[in-house]
């Protein structure tokens, strides 16, 4: 019992490191992208392997917890709650590559007005995802009422950007290349946000045992 006990703490704290390292990642690169820092964008590109190291180390335990022992209910939903949110997790990390790919590719090309974009969206998803993990570190679910008004945000914001950017490509046509890569990113920012409330409906089921729908 006691060996039980201490995977399974092992198990959450390896899950909320990774949490943490993640939302680290999608914040810088964010602030890389808009500030155009190469050096910031290579930390978070060579951070992305020990996301994928963490990832798989914690589903391993996860399924050996699952075939030594017999969890309880909780015990269970912890543990179902870990696999769902590592792929989650992967998943924003390989999202924050990208952005930070991105950074590297527009290093060398002009900016334009529509870059200033990224940031209030950037700055949404991050929160959603520090929500998130969060409330997975401390077993609540306290705050993961705003997640969806957060979703909304982003939602919204991507649709109007995106007419702007398309109005803006539209009468400045050698800004196309550039802006693209704009339009992913905030693709790519768009989907961290669904993730981080994918996070937040399998955290509200591992706490109080009911499922919700956050998005």
């Amino acid at each position: 019992m006691r060996r039980f006990e201490e995977d399974i703490q092992t198990l959450t704290e390896d899950t909320s490191a990774m949490g943490k390292m993640v939302t680290d990642m999608i914040e810088r690169s964010v602030q890389a992208i808009c500030e155009g820092d190469t050096d910031m964008a290579d930390t978070v590109i060579a951070d992305f392997e020990k996301a994928n190291t963490y990832d798989n180390e914690i589903e391993e335990m996860a399924i050996r917890i699952l075939t030594l022992y017999q969890p309880t209910a909780m015990d269970t939903r912890t543990v179902a709650t870990v696999l769902k949110c590592i792929t989650y997790l992967e998943r924003i990390a390989k999202y924050s590559r990208n952005i930070a790919i991105a950074t590297k590719y527009l290093s060398d090309k002009p900016s334009y007005e529509p870059v200033e974009l990224i940031r209030p969206m950037g700055e949404a998803a991050v929160r959603m995802v520090r929500l998130s993990t969060r409330c997975f570190e401390g077993r609540t679910v306290e705050g993961l009422d705003k997640i969806s008004e957060m979703d909304d945000y982003l939602d919204r914001t991507m649709r109007e950007d995106l007419r702007a950017i398309v109005g803006f490509i539209s009468e400045n046509g050698a800004s196309a290349d550039v802006c693209t890569y704009y339009i992913s990113v905030l693709k790519f920012l768009e989907r961290v946000g669904d993730h981080a409330c994918k996070m937040a409906e399998k955290i509200t089921f591992m706490v109080t045992g009911q499922r919700a729908t956050i998005s």
